[in-house]
């Protein structure tokens, strides 16, 4: 059986993007929503209708998708600093969706977003920024937005500032600063954030050593390769910890497990 994962902040996907910047819903396919009427208004310099036009156009979820009619009214929009439609826009052009990818362009209305604290645009810039896509690796500057997008409870750009304050990204190696981080991403349900912080309770690196916390969190992350997720390890480190822990001290954590899936979830865990 899959398990569907509930997020609960933004972070990078469709539907979350979708959640976070777009104000045409899903229920405005109904025969309310008019798209002829919408262009009508668009065409007379309306900002909010240029932009929920573009987002219709962008997601496809009111009426078919077309990268370049997207394109065409978040550009407009965003022209008239329009910040949802600057961030839907960078989207657009990092990911290439229905037009050619351009990662300079995304950079730049990432970057106007951002300039109007759009946690989204923030997140979104700073990683293509940590990892140099197109060339525009900035350490220095990617902390800055990720970590601006963190403090807003992105849990997206929460992981990737433990994971900089890790590896010593541009900054002296933190790993107190980095379980720190890696503990409100994990909260948040994020699965790396989650095995990384089992990790980090394993070797007692910027934590105390804890087997009991770190078999929790490689449980509760456990779950999204139950799920068919690729995110968990192929060797489950779950195996290597039951031979040095005790058969009560498992299942401990197993139960701590099962308790942190009920309270965050209002639901029975699955097998952990």
């Amino acid at each position: 059986m899959k398990f569907k994962k509930l997020i609960f902040t933004v972070v990078i996907s469709l539907a979350l993007i979708v959640s976070a910047m777009s104000h045409v819903k899903a229920e405005d396919a109904s025969p309310k929503f008019n798209a002829e009427a919408l262009e009508s208004k668009a065409e007379t310099g309306d900002v909010l209708a240029m932009r929920d036009l573009g987002m219709a156009y962008l997601f496809g979820n009111v009426i078919f998708q077309d990268g370049f009619m997207a394109e065409f009214w978040l550009l407009q929009a965003a022209e008239k600093n329009n910040v949802a439609s600057q961030a839907a826009l960078g989207y657009l052009y990092e990911d290439g969706l229905g037009i050619s990818q351009n990662i300079q362009a995304a950079i730049k209305w990432y970057g106007k977003a951002s300039e109007q604290d759009h946690p989204v645009a923030q997140s979104r810039l700073g990683f293509i920024l940590k990892r140099g896509e197109g060339g525009n690796q900035d350490y220095k500057r990617a902390m800055t937005l990720l970590a601006r997008a963190a403090a807003w409870g992105d849990a997206y750009a929460q992981a990737n500032v433990a994971d900089m304050y890790e590896k010593g990204l541009g900054i002296k190696k933190d790993y107190s600063l980095a379980a720190t981080w890696y503990s409100a991403a994990a909260a948040q349900n994020h699965t790396q954030a989650q095995l990384r912080l089992a990790y980090l309770h394993e070797k007692g690196l910027g934590l105390k050593k804890d087997l009991i916390r770190a078999y929790m969190w490689y449980a509760i992350a456990g779950v999204w390769e139950t799920a068919g997720e690729d995110e968990f390890p192929k060797n489950d480190p779950r195996q290597q910890l039951k031979k040095i822990m005790s058969k009560d001290d498992v299942i401990s954590a197993e139960t701590s497990a099962t308790d942190w899936w009920a309270e965050h979830f209002e639901s029975d865990a699955p097998v952990l």
